[in-house]
């Protein structure tokens, strides 16, 4: 049992962790420092969760899926992180529109390891993935 609560404690400490995170992203957001919310962001989870966001947006998604594979991460990390990849990436389309398709693309890949992870399908996150994949649609082609 030892190794179940050391794994449990790893999962609820990312949790927290990946929580405070996008909570200063959101109200920075709020205040409308959308820029410096996202490089504040980006920085944390590169220095705590050694996620470079960057990198893992241009990743494909096999590679991208794989990252997270055997790491501590909850549903809730997974859906806070989807969170931020979504608000990145709606603030990328009138700027630049094919990064932000990579970012929200990713945002929604994050949303089905959430229900990978439970095992189940949640109706909040099928509408979030619906929400992102019309904002997707919308944008043009390259």
């Amino acid at each position: 049992m030892p190794i179940r609560d050391l794994l449990q404690a790893q999962i609820e400490q990312v949790g927290q962790a990946i929580g405070k995170m996008i909570s200063k992203f959101l109200g920075l957001k709020n205040d409308g420092k959308i820029e410096e919310a996202l490089s504040v962001t980006q920085t944390a989870l590169r220095e705590e969760l050694s996620l470079d966001v960057e990198e893992l947006c241009r990743s494909e998604k096999g590679k991208f899926s794989q990252f997270f594979e055997g790491k501590p991460y909850s549903v809730e990390s997974f859906e806070l992180l989807s969170t931020y990849f979504a608000e990145a990436g709606k603030h990328k389309i009138t700027t630049q529109p094919s990064d932000a398709k990579l970012i929200l693309g990713k945002a929604i890949i994050l949303l089905e390891l959430a229900d990978q992870k439970e095992q189940a399908v949640s109706m909040a996150r099928m509408f979030r993935k619906t929400e992102l994949q019309t904002i997707l649609n919308q944008l043009p082609e390259e």
